[in-house]
């Protein structure tokens, strides 16, 4: 523009030096190039005014997503515990040395079958004494049974005898109730886990001798909170996931619903029990996903779509045709959100199956705009 200027000034000096009287070629061959140079300044002008960007409609572009009617579920996310009943550690009831072990780790075995067995030579001995004793005291006892029925037995002998015959056969039945204690026996069926004893060693009732494990049958144990006391019973749907496993699922039920609420943080227990188990190990973690909301026939839209305005309300963007090739028409519809799970939510408002929402790219744009689908 400053070039143009300094060619005006210069050209308006030629002319007033030539004057206006005489006819002069170079005059007017300079007139006829600033007549083009205008003509051409005009184009470069429009050319620069198409190019403003100030000029240019700016559309949104923004990406889309379907309402959908289907079932919405809504799960709590807690951990959890593999539990057994049939987890014990097995001690001796009576001490002595280990005489025999006659199971090995890994081994299944059966309710009652002998596991161990600890000498018991002196009860024996003890036994074959009483036992001795015990004859003698019957022949006692039964010659003055004899002399009592002809009448000429002394009544206090009697029953002398008779006391020392039942004393004795109560220390027998005592001293066999002992020596059944000597052999170690399974309370349940299972597999031997540990044995943390040798043959030869000694055995004490505060020694555990093995551990002896069923796992057939076990329970997931959790802790929920308060608030979902009334949302979680028996029979309630829960989700099991077992990282430990490469993510295995497991799908069942609430068994038992805890009864008491611990009062240092507010929660109360559920039990899921599975039956017929052969994965899952005592004090095994567990990610547990409990359901505390379903809703049949629900909308269901992107979680992403959901915008809030000032006052807390919740609101989207529904897109109409505007009839104008890719453009369309965005639409403020205000929806009351009733729970949130996993990128999608539950709404209730002014929506049906089928409507196209926009997601991303709903925050920079209002009701008045036109948008373009990604």
């Amino acid at each position: 523009m400053k070039k143009k200027f300094i060619y005006f000034i210069a050209l308006g000096s030629f002319l007033a030096a030539c004057g206006p009287a005489e006819t002069n070629p170079e005059l007017d061959a300079l007139n006829s190039k600033r007549d083009s140079l205008k003509v051409e300044l005009a184009l470069v002008d429009a050319q620069i005014l198409e190019l403003d960007t100030a000029k240019v409609e700016m559309i949104p572009i923004v990406t889309a997503d379907k309402v959908s009617v289907q079932d919405f579920v809504h799960q709590v996310d807690i951990p959890g515990t593999v539990e057994t009943d049939q987890n014990a550690l097995i001690n001796a009831e009576a001490s002595g040395v280990i005489q025999r072990i006659h199971v090995r780790e890994g081994q299944t075995v059966s309710k009652g079958q002998t596991l161990m067995t600890i000498d018991s030579e002196i009860l024996a001995s003890t036994m074959g004494e009483l036992e001795a004793a015990l004859e003698l005291a019957d022949y006692m006892f039964d010659k003055q049974q004899t002399l009592k029925d002809k009448g000429v037995g002394v009544e206090i002998e009697y029953e002398q005898a008779k006391n020392q015959k039942l004393s004795l056969e109560k220390k027998i039945k005592t001293l066999q109730s002992q020596k059944g204690k000597t052999i170690v026996r399974a309370p349940f069926s299972g597999v031997i886990d540990d044995i943390m004893v040798n043959q030869g060693e000694m055995a004490a009732p505060q020694i555990p001798l093995l551990r002896i494990v069923n796992n057939s049958n076990v329970t997931i144990v959790a802790t929920l909170s308060e608030n979902l006391l009334s949302k979680v019973n028996i029979g309630t749907a829960v989700e099991m996931r077992f990282p430990s496993l490469n993510d295995t699922v497991i799908i069942s039920t609430v068994s038992n619903k805890g009864n008491y609420i611990d009062p240092t943080n507010r929660t109360f227990r559920i039990q899921i029990a599975v039956k017929n188990n052969k994965l899952l190990l005592p004090n095994q973690f567990a990610e547990v996903k409990v359901t505390d909301f379903t809703r049949k026939n629900a909308i269901v839209i992107d979680s992403e779509a959901l915008l809030q305005d000032t006052d807390n309300n919740m609101y989207v963007y529904r897109l109409t045709s505007a009839g104008d090739g890719q453009k369309q028409n965005v639409e403020k519809i205000f929806i009351k959100v009733i729970k949130m799970f996993e990128g999608e939510a539950c709404v209730e408002g002014a929506l049906k199956d089928g409507d196209l929402l926009v997601v991303k790219g709903a925050k920079g744009i209002t009701d008045a705009d036109k948008v373009i689908i990604q």
